[in-house]
């Protein structure tokens, strides 16, 4: 579905200066989510500061509703149909948010990740490693597992590469066994693999289970999660890749969608997705996998210092192999030229520094490999179609610069 943009209504604001007090009232929003996730909240967080809001987030912390709780509306993750979040949730007269589709039955407006772009993402990024066998991790058989396993599947079959769903066919199962459901099904498979789980802590599964397999990551599996969340892919026995799928939008966007509906305005006749972003590149897939020697010591060559002003004859020098065999091989096993892989190289690095920090461009541009900001623009902006400035901006905003 294609991206909603939401406008701020010109008619009068329902939250109007009291009769009695003559102070304006406040909206009361309750944050029906069952845990605390730090890009959600903070993205709602930060529109509610904005607009004067009081947030009800006991639910978070108790994951129990207060029955007697009144307030004017609901941003909420549903995901259990007979929950008695959920349930109050139906019950309620004030306007409601979700932000998953796990019950679609109940006609919500809905602001949610694009997860089948975030399924493309991932798989476009083990591609890019040069893995010809990729699997994705299927525990749950959730909505949102499911439109990223199509995403993933989608990117793995065009690029005519192989597909592996690892589908476990009953749910509830205990932690070791899933872990040893992953591991039997990842030790069957010819390797190198690269594997996705739908979320960082799925990653950190698979992780766990190529270690029982006695399997190294990433030389022999490339592991990729979704989410970014840096608990999960920091402290992990290995850093887990993940796609940022851009939560705190997804939060910002979910309240400022639900103060229009309180203000009185129509609901979107489809869900809002939120774009997603890169993958944020951790050592969980920090592997080329090719089986020949020769292109392997060049990709490993060009890995360890393409953040210097390497040439294309640097790496043929270092191989030692006529720089014809070495355009033949870049050609045969990843589809492009030996200085569009220095050139890939460094411009994922450069897009994950201009949405991870904020370090000015001249510093990115040396970070990366370029000879200084002017060079790095020109080429960012050639390959990416925007330049370097504008996509910090568009990659990390929060919904704000259209109100």
């Amino acid at each position: 579905m294609s991206t909603k943009q939401l406008h701020r209504s010109s008619r009068p604001r329902r939250f109007a200066e009291s009769e009695t007090d003559g102070f304006a009232k406040r909206p009361r929003v309750m944050l029906a989510i069952e845990w605390l996730d730090y890009e959600l909240n903070l993205g709602v967080a930060e529109f509610a500061r904005k607009h004067g809001w009081i947030i009800d987030d006991v639910v978070s912390h108790t994951g129990q509703p207060d029955p007697d709780w009144t307030g004017d509306g609901i941003i909420a993750l549903l995901r259990h149909k007979d929950s008695e979040l959920t349930r109050f949730v139906k019950s309620a007269t004030v306007p409601v948010v979700d932000l998953v589709n796990e019950l679609p039955e109940i006609d919500v407006p809905r602001v949610l990740a694009d997860n089948y772009a975030i399924g493309r993402t991932g798989a476009e990024h083990l591609l890019s490693c040069g893995l010809h066998h990729l699997a994705f991790v299927n525990l749950w058989d959730s909505h949102v597992e499911r439109e990223r396993m199509a995403g993933f599947r989608t990117a793995v079959e065009e690029a005519g590469r192989t597909f592996y769903q690892l589908r476990r066919d009953k749910k509830g199962k205990a932690h070791a066994q899933t872990l040893e459901f992953i591991r039997e099904q990842i030790s069957k498979l010819p390797r190198p693999l690269g594997a996705m789980g739908h979320s960082d802590r799925e990653a950190t599964y698979i992780i766990q289970a190529c270690e029982m397999a006695g399997l190294h990551v990433p030389e022999e599996v490339a592991v990729v999660g979704s989410d970014n969340d840096p608990i999960l892919c920091e402290l992990g026995p290995v850093p887990v890749s993940s796609v940022d799928n851009r939560r705190r939008n997804q939060g910002y966007e979910a309240a400022a969608l639900l103060d229009q509906l309180m203000n009185g305005d129509a609901p979107p006749k489809e869900a809002i997705r939120v774009p997603t972003g890169p993958v944020i590149l951790r050592h969980s897939s920090e592997v080329l996998a090719v089986p020949d020697p020769d292109l392997s010591r060049a990709l490993r060559f060009i890995a360890e210092n393409y953040r210097k002003s390497i040439t294309v004859q640097d790496v043929v020098d270092h191989v030692d192999v006529t720089r014809r065999r070495l355009y033949m091989l870049f050609e045969e096993h990843l589809g492009r030229p030996i200085h569009a892989e220095i050139l890939r190289r460094r411009l994922d690095l450069a897009r994950n520094l201009l949405v991870t920090t904020t370090n000015k461009l001249f510093a990115v541009a040396r970070a990366c490999g370029f000879s200084d900001a002017q060079q790095f623009t020109r080429v960012f902006t050639r390959e990416s179609g925007i330049a370097p400035s504008r996509y910090r901006h568009a990659q990390g905003q929060r919904g704000d610069s259209r109100r």
